[in-house]
């Protein structure tokens, strides 16, 4: 006979933002011939691992408060980065439904890449329960906190995809060896 097997799993989510949210990577080309390209970064408190660690400004997509993803990234790059303007390059097709966050998650991402974004003089206010520092990074330093295992992962994937659009876009030419 054939055995029927029954599996229970736990799966999180967000449904409060449709499951789904934004992730930045915010790039600053040289102003003149002597500076390196930077890249906006977080260092912010993680609940679930108890600690400090890496980010790109994130946030969730919600219905109530963004017309669109890209409304809901140019939300977070004030919120989270005190960044606004720039060029807002999506890092998917627009029809993609966003990457999955982990197997365990129903939570999907849509990338972005902002080019020279400015700072805002009058940001978004943060959520009350984020403890947020915003660091400057050269490419180099950038790399290193990636393989540092610091960064958390969607801003991982993300970095990636802007690193591989950057290049594609004749922007920057990236060598971290």
């Amino acid at each position: 006979g054939t055995e029927t097997k029954a599996f229970h799993f736990d799966v999180v989510g967000h449904p409060k933002n449709n499951f789904h949210f934004c992730v930045v990577f915010p790039y600053h080309t040289p102003k003149d011939g002597t500076e390196r390209p930077t890249v906006t970064i977080l260092r912010e408190y993680c609940q679930g691992p108890n600690a400090f660690m890496y980010t790109l400004p994130t946030g969730g997509f919600d219905p109530n408060h963004h017309q669109t993803l890209e409304q809901c990234a140019r939300s977070e790059l004030s919120e989270e980065a005190q960044l606004k303007g720039g060029e807002m390059v999506p890092l998917i097709e627009e029809d993609h439904p966003g990457i999955v966050e982990g197997k365990w998650s129903l939570n999907r991402f849509t990338p972005y890449l902002v080019i020279d974004a400015e700072i805002d003089e009058q940001p978004r206010k943060k959520d009350a329960e984020e403890i947020i520092e915003v660091h400057k990074v050269c490419l180099e330093d950038l790399h290193n906190i990636m393989v540092s295992g610091q960064l958390q992962l969607p801003s991982l994937a993300t970095c990636y995809l802007a690193f591989e659009r950057l290049k594609s876009m004749g922007c920057a030419s990236f060598n971290f060896s």
